[in-house]
């Protein structure tokens, strides 16, 4: 048996709350509906211990991004299929392997059965569904177009995720570089530098500058206080970094120096870009209005500099100005963006002409990754090669003058 917590309407409409025992969540929900409760919350109260110590393994799950674009496909087709809100998420709520998210499910449903809409019942989890995915729920309830809405909604986040997964594929191979690079050089410095050492203190040599200094880095990293100090030191300076960031002149420095790095920085303002002009082009497609879809896209480019833009063009287009017009005062936005977004204006196609702008910066930002990645491989096995060969010849530096002496 367990304890659940409840909160429910009494049929006079009266909220009540109280806690019942039960063996499962849903002899609570029968109990509740037999005395003519509608159930707003369930929540178990006391879960079950496992191993004696009352170990929750899913105090330590999360919902990942990909499991709400799975989940999001699967409602989406369900939707289609025929099937009411309900009965969608109860099949959902079956097939999802995630426990957080399982209970999460649980509790929109227990919401809709009470009465209240998806999106109300969505906006109780904010660290689940974003303030985009709700807004794009709402309008697709409002104008009648839910079926529709969650199957765009599907395409732009399977769209988000393909992105983020080709970035992180093309950046696999350099990251294992660096990392064996890291291990190989700290293995030669740990293990090959004191053998070294040994047959010189031997000899009585004279070492030079490079060679004290390898052996330095070796003496140091056997050292306890060298990992107490580079403790302090890491975790000193991420406080402080972290507090600088989130300061609002902390944001605009690191902003624009994202975007004004070489080559780099090019790849952090398209993709910057092609988040605002896919969301916003979402948004408006779902029927949201253009002034509270540039509200809800404010903050998802994760750039100050186009938010503050953003800020400036919703002002204007509050005085009557078109969305291109205010835009063109910015540098940040390119000519042809700004240029595809006057034409769709003008033609009524903003939503479409938006969404192909992403497109584009999309490819144009896979494509530099490919490039860049291109020429990091061989400049990473150079950097492997240039470490060890360093340490090496810093080595034998010592023996080379011995022979000189002799």
């Amino acid at each position: 048996m367990a304890t659940f917590d409840y909160k429910a309407r009494d049929p006079k409409g009266a909220v009540i709350s109280g806690t019942l025992e039960a063996v499962s969540e849903d002899m609570v929900v029968s109990k509740l509906r037999d005395q003519g409760f509608f159930i707003i919350e369930i929540n178990r109260f006391k879960e079950a211990k496992t191993g004696g110590k009352g170990f929750n393994i899913t105090l330590f799950s999360r919902i990942k991004a990909r499991d709400m674009v799975i989940f999001t496909r699967q409602f989406s087709t369900l939707i289609n299929s025929g099937m009411s809100l309900i009965e969608s998420l109860v099949v959902l709520e079956k097939q999802t392997t995630n426990e957080k998210f399982t209970k999460v499910l649980t509790s929109i449903r227990r919401g809709i059965e009470s009465g209240f809409s998806l999106s109300e019942s969505m906006v109780k989890h904010p660290k689940v569904f974003s303030k985009l995915y709700i807004s794009l729920i709402k309008a697709g309830e409002s104008g009648g177009i839910l079926d529709d809405t969650m199957n765009s909604l599907a395409d732009f986040l399977e769209k988000e995720d393909d992105i983020r997964m080709k970035v992180r594929n093309k950046t696999a191979y350099p990251k294992f570089v660096l990392g064996f690079a890291f291990v190989v050089t700290l293995a030669i410095i740990l293990f090959l530098v004191p053998t070294f050492k040994g047959i010189y203190d031997d000899l009585g040599a004279e070492l030079p500058a490079m060679t004290q200094a390898i052996i330095f880095v070796g003496d140091a990293l056997k050292s306890i206080y060298f990992y107490i100090v580079m403790i302090g030191l890491i975790v000193g300076g991420r406080f402080l970094f972290r507090k600088f960031v989130a300061s609002e002149r902390g944001k605009h420095v690191i902003d624009n120096i994202k975007i004004n790095l070489p080559k780099v920085g090019d790849i952090f303002k398209k993709m910057a870009l092609s988040r605002f002009t896919r969301n916003l082009g979402v948004l408006m497609r779902a029927g949201v209005p253009i002034l509270g879809a540039l509200d809800i896209v404010k903050g998802v480019s994760d750039n100050v500099i186009i938010d503050n833009a953003i800020e400036d063009i919703k002002n204007n287009i509050r005085k009557g100005e078109s969305v291109s017009l205010p835009m063109s005062k910015y540098t940040m936005f390119p000519p042809m963006m700004i240029q595809m977004v006057a034409v769709g204006e003008k033609t009524g196609t903003l939503d479409e002409n938006l969404i192909k702008i992403s497109d584009f910066y999309d490819t144009e930002v896979a494509n530099s990754i490919d490039i860049i990645v291109t020429i990091l491989e061989p400049m990473m096995l150079l950097l492997v090669a240039g470490l060890v060969g360093i340490i090496v010849i810093s080595m034998y530096l010592p023996l080379f003058n011995i022979y000189e002496a002799m």
